[in-house]
């Protein structure tokens, strides 16, 4: 489906099934070319090509308009019939495995679960496209003149709003990481200048999806043993209490 859109992505060699795999089954690609985009440090700029490549690709992707929402199934569609119902699925694991771990208390499991629903009607009137759900540095390769040349990594690409994949945009690090405040800007300006639509309620959308992130970042963080547990679930409370 993303070769289709035109994203620059590793072909499909071979696939097949084996009892013994996780999910039984494997997939062959090409190795992917160039090399993974190296993200500024504080001296040095992001790269403004690899910025406009990105906000095309997310343009072509979210062109691709795909009934249901949430995780695809074989026939390439949404495997729930409303975007919130897939939100709260996929908070109830994490919230649930980080009360039992001490670290969110019932009050504030219970406030993330009465974000979503209470703001499904503005969730469920998003539009269902294709998006990556996880496209961070590592996922994105580059060559010498710093041209976006393979997107890899969609195991968590799903039916969904196309904010969604600004909100998860290289945001897989502690709350106070600088990185996508830095890039996403540029990353914009290109989307909207390749046909990529932006709605008026960006600002507080984008604030469901970063709980949403903290919230899951939060129980990786603790599986992973990570040191940002206590800022994430700060995060949470502040954008709640906003």
């Amino acid at each position: 489906m993303a070769t289709a859109a035109g994203v620059p992505v590793p072909r499909v060699l071979d696939e097949g099934e084996a009892q013994g795999l996780p999910g039984a089954h494997w997939m062959l690609i090409r190795k992917a070319r160039g090399r993974p985009w190296a993200l500024p440090t504080p001296n040095v700029r992001a790269s403004a090509r690899t910025q406009d490549h990105l906000g095309r690709i997310f343009a072509l992707l979210h062109a691709c308009e795909l009934p249901g929402y949430g995780p695809l199934n074989e026939k390439g569609e949404g495997s729930y019939a409303r975007w919130s119902d897939f939100l709260l699925q996929a908070l109830t694991e994490p919230l649930r495995f980080l009360r039992t771990a001490g670290h969110f208390d019932r009050e504030l499991a219970t406030r993330v679960e009465r974000l979503f629903s209470g703001q499904a009607s503005m969730l469920d009137s998003r539009p269902g496209v294709f998006v990556h759900g996880d496209l961070g540095n590592m996922e994105i390769f580059v060559d010498r003149r710093n041209r976006v040349v393979d997107i890899v990594d969609f195991g968590d690409a799903v039916v969904g709003d196309p904010l969604y994949d600004f909100a998860h945009f290289v945001r897989g690090g502690p709350a106070d990481d600088p990185r996508s405040a830095a890039i996403l800007p540029g990353v914009r300006r290109s989307y909207a200048a390749n046909g990529g639509t932006e709605p008026e309620d960006w600002d507080q959308l984008f604030r469901i999806y970063d709980v949403f992130n903290a919230v899951r970042g939060a129980e990786w963080c603790v599986r992973e043993n990570f040191p940002w547990i206590s800022g994430l679930r700060e995060k949470v409370v502040h954008l709640l209490n906003r």
